[in-house]
């Protein structure tokens, strides 16, 4: 026995899949389950039923699995702490992040982290907050950049910096021409949101709940992008991270500030028994900087009126 076994165990009782949880650890299919089948014949109890259609974990197998997930998160915390002590890393570090961070934090933070600390390979993993947080505390993740609050007694959060939220619209929407919205301006507005698991998806509902805006949420799409389009396409307004604003040329929209102007809290998150919090939010803080600053760089509009001056900072 040893942890890889303890790990693809794990994997399969997490993931009911062969397939995926080879995929997790990458290795092939039939070499995992070859282990697991040597496993159960060292042990002497069958761990996983496989059936043509699923697979779950026997009976017998399920303390096995919480005994082995507790023994996997004692060795990487006793790996943390012996990798992480004055500026050292671990060699390799996985990270999450949520998809509306991702796609426009994964250059900045390669190249932060690459310049804070060169012997160190970092795995990107792109998750919803739910995963990232339950993968952080199975020791699965070593940490994870999200938006929200985890409310989890076994993780820690270190923040990063604020994002602010701005408000997407098609140019030739009535409010392109504001300066800066109020949220009265946005009844009877249709807001469109992501789909459920998306926590920008919650911070844009809860906007529209506190500030007591009449308009109709429909929570469809699955990326930021996809927002995007359908905004271009004239089927309603949304949300859109500072962040996400500079990370391409969107011509058919207008990005405005919003007063009251709502922000998500970005933060990476650790389990407690870990000491990397601290040293990768140090490093992480870097590449949040640098995007706000590409944000700050993009230059109004010549001739353009003075309130669409000061919306066309976040245009592109």
């Amino acid at each position: 026995m040893n942890f890889r076994d303890l790990e693809y165990l794990v994997a399969v009782a997490d993931l009911g899949h062969f397939g995926q949880a080879a995929a997790r650890c990458h290795v092939s299919q039939s070499a995992l389950s070859l282990q697991l089948k040597k496993l159960e014949a060292e042990l002497g109890v069958q761990l996983i039923e496989r059936t043509s259609r699923r697979v779950v974990v026997a009976p017998a197998g399920r303390p096995l699995v919480e005994r082995a997930r507790g023994i996997l998160q004692a060795r990487q915390a006793l790996l943390d702490v012996a990798a992480v002590e004055v500026g050292q890393m671990p060699a390799t570090i996985t990270l999450g992040l949520i998809p509306t961070i991702a796609p426009y934090w994964i250059g900045p933070v390669l190249t932060a982290m690459k310049q804070t600390y060169p012997g160190t390979t970092l795995r990107i993993v792109e998750d919803i907050t739910q995963n990232l947080v339950q993968g952080t505390a199975r020791g699965e993740l070593d940490a994870a950049i999200i938006a929200t609050d985890t409310n989890d007694s076994l993780i820690a959060e270190t923040e990063l910096g604020h994002d602010e939220l701005l408000l997407a619209v098609a140019r030739a929407h009535p409010l392109a021409r504001q300066a800066q919205v109020e949220h009265k301006h946005l009844q009877g507005e249709t807001m469109l949101l992501l789909k459920d698991g998306h926590c920008l998806s919650d911070q844009a509902a809860s906007f529209c709940s506190a500030n007591r805006v009449g308009a109709a949420t429909i929570s469809i799409a699955a990326s930021i992008d996809t927002l995007k389009a359908m905004i271009c396409a004239g089927m309603g307004v949304t949300l859109i991270p500072r962040m996400a604003v500079a990370s391409a040329p969107d011509k058919c929209l207008v990005f405005l500030p919003l007063q009251p102007a709502p922000s998500r809290t970005v933060r990476v998150i650790t389990r407690k028994t870990s000491r990397l919090g601290p040293l990768l939010a140090a490093a992480l803080k870097g590449a949040m900087t640098k995007g706000n600053a590409d944000c700050a760089r993009m230059e109004p509009e010549s001739g353009a009126k003075v309130g669409k001056m000061r919306a066309s900072r976040v245009q592109r």
